[in-house]
């Protein structure tokens, strides 16, 4: 691994965080500089024209946007007709649930611990489709083969779950439960938005048929932003749900030249390349946000992947073992490799109690969250790579004090 000085990128990139105590990237990121610079820029591009006409002009703009899919193939190790970029990772599941075909009597598997986003789209269809949903809920809610094997049958057709868990920071075991789907003939479709540029998802080690995620939290890119990722071998099998002319084959001069021919036509048997891209709107796009999202990812593939997963590991291992100290109950497992930046704690068994906390965090410019799924959850910590060990310092003496003037040692059993 290489030398990485972490200070000096988060001065470099985020100063935004010398005002604060930000541990809750969970939720919402901030965006590094080269990302804020690249979109200025693009601003600026928008309010002239250098190029010879309008159509170069357009093909200019197109072009910033190729750094985002380039960054996010390389960050999942994919090809580069698995790779197309969405507005979040709803939009991405969406194209799941559109796309796959499900017949009445047919059944998708879930987790009970889910965003309600992976499941929303299924639960629309449900009635429609006459379909059935069926969720798997365990014991030490970790999920795991065994698990969803006993909720199958010849009838179901999509296992869809997030990669890492959003109330526990459970991290599933994405070989094996690939490996089960692929052998049963079950789409496996998995939201990634809290695990991927967190820790390594190298789509090359493990089946998936679609995985994605939006790119405001863990990849620090702005809001309206995301990848989508499609296996090869699926391409046949998930139908497109848009019909855009930029995800079309263009035509022999490109669509400039074409509109001049007399003879041009709108109906026409359009044809579409076999890749991930034609899952997109295909229409003019959040170009803004694409090229910021390049520029994030580029970040993340800059330090690499495997120096962000130790840095994260490190801190969150930092943080569970000071919670630990000053009486609090770490939810989050420590199993080696089976966690990323989450970390969900508690302090008090009445809830009320550890939400007035929160606030009173809040108060003083310290920022956690509190999230729970049936039950499960409490405080979450997201640990990233852009924070350090004085971060956790900070809240952690924050809650201490806090502590003493309830005058109540924590008392949270579980």
């Amino acid at each position: 691994m290489k030398q990485i000085d972490w200070e000096k990128i988060r001065q470099e990139e985020f100063p935004i965080l010398n005002t604060m105590t930000f541990l809750d990237v969970a939720c919402v990121s901030f965006a590094p500089q080269r990302a804020v610079k690249a979109v200025k820029d693009f601003a600026d591009m928008t309010a002239r024209q250098d190029e010879a006409n309008s159509n170069a002009h357009h093909i200019a703009m197109d072009a910033l946007r190729h750094k985002a899919y380039e960054e996010a193939q390389k960050l999942l190790n994919a090809d580069p007709e698995e790779i197309a970029l969405v507005e979040s990772t709803s939009h991405g599941l969406n194209i799941a649930a559109q796309g796959i075909e499900l017949q009445p009597g047919d059944n998708i598997i879930t987790t009970n611990l889910e965003f309600i986003q992976v499941a929303l789209p299924w639960c629309v269809m449900r009635s429609e489709k006459k379909i059935d949903i069926r969720v798997c809920k365990t014991p030490d809610n970790r999920f795991r083969v065994e698990d969803f094997a006993k909720l199958a049958d010849e009838h179901t057709r999509i296992l869809v779950m997030s990669t890492l868990e959003w109330c526990n920071g459970w991290a599933s075991d994405l070989k094996a439960i690939g490996d089960w789907c692929k052998e049963k003939g079950i789409f496996f479709v998995v939201d990634a938005v809290q695990q991927l540029g967190v820790t390594e998802l190298d789509t090359k080690t493990f089946h998936v048929d679609l995985l994605t995620a939006g790119g405001h939290k863990w990849l620090n890119s702005p809001y309206g932003t995301g990848v989508l990722y499609v296996n090869k071998n699926s391409l046949d099998k998930i139908k497109q749900s848009y019909a855009g002319y930029l995800n079309t084959t263009v035509p022999e001069g490109g669509w400039g030249a074409y509109w001049e021919k007399v003879d041009a036509q709108a109906v026409y048997d359009w044809t579409f390349p076999n890749t991930a891209r034609k899952y997109e709107i295909g229409g003019t796009s959040n170009y803004a946000g694409a090229i910021a999202l390049g520029e994030s990812l580029g970040l993340v593939n800059e330090i690499g992947i495997e120096n962000i997963q130790q840095r994260v590991w490190e801190i969150g291992e930092y943080c569970m073992d000071r919670w630990e100290e000053i009486g609090g109950t770490v939810i989050t497992h420590r199993d080696p490799g089976r966690r990323g930046g989450i970390i969900i704690t508690r302090l008090y068994q009445d809830v009320e109690q550890d939400r007035a906390i929160l606030r009173e965090l809040h108060s003083r410019q310290i920022f956690i969250a509190q999230r729970f799924t049936d039950h499960v959850g409490g405080f979450r910590i997201s640990c990233s790579w852009v924070n350090n060990k004085q971060d956790i310092d900070n809240m952690i003496e924050a809650v201490k004090e806090i502590i003493a003037s309830i005058g109540k040692a924590p008392d949270y059993k579980g």
